[in-house]
Formats: C-alpha cells, sequence, structure tokens
C-alpha cells in the first residue's frame, strides 16, 4: 500500500476516467503542488483505487495503512471538493511525512 491510498465507490470512478475539467487525478495533482508550497513538505503520490464494499459515493482515506477518513460525496459534489477534503485531511496528518 501507498503512504496514502484513497478509496472510491464505483460512482466515483467516473472523476477518474473523466476527460473534462472535473477529473479526480488532475484535482489530486494540483492539491498536491499546493500542500508542497503552502506547508512546504513533498505529499506523497496517492494512490487512487475502486472499492465496490463502499457505498456508490463512498471514499475512504488511509495514511500509512491506517483509516483517517471516511465519508461520501453528495450527488452535487465534484471531484474538486473531494480533493479539497482530502487536502484539509492531509494538511492535519502532515506530521505523519
Amino acid at each position: 500500500m501507498e503512504a496514502i491510498q484513497l478509496e472510491i465507490g464505483l460512482d466515483l470512478v467516473s472523476y477518474v476516467n473523466n476527460q473534462e475539467e472535473d477529473n479526480l487525478i488532475e484535482s489530486i495533482r494540483e492539491m498536491r503542488r499546493d500542500l508542497e508550497s503552502r506547508h512546504r513538505f513533498l505529499v506523497p503520490p496517492i494512490r487512487v483505487c475502486d472499492n465496490n464494499s463502499l457505498p456508490p459515493r463512498g471514499y475512504r482515506l488511509f495514511i500509512h495503512e491506517k483509516p483517517v477518513a471516511l465519508g461520501e460525496l453528495k450527488s452535487g459534489d465534484s471531484a474538486r471538493k473531494l480533493s479539497t477534503f482530502l487536502a484539509d485531511t492531509i494538511s492535519n496528518h502532515r506530521s505523519a511525512f
């Protein structure tokens, strides 16, 4: 397992495959760059994988194999909303890096 792993429900997989501006992978890249410049710490790569045992719009975040967040996006929430949540959570756990 990577230092940071994000599991997503099946409805959120389209955020990864989306070529439009609301792409989860691109949002995560931007979030990592922003955290690196604001907090001056290197955010490790984030592995994103699907998990069919989560609710369709659910997500679970692991840092060093420990679950640190579990939730669900509302129907109108975007990939950017999820990456903003990730940024806040990773910032709160930056001492782990």
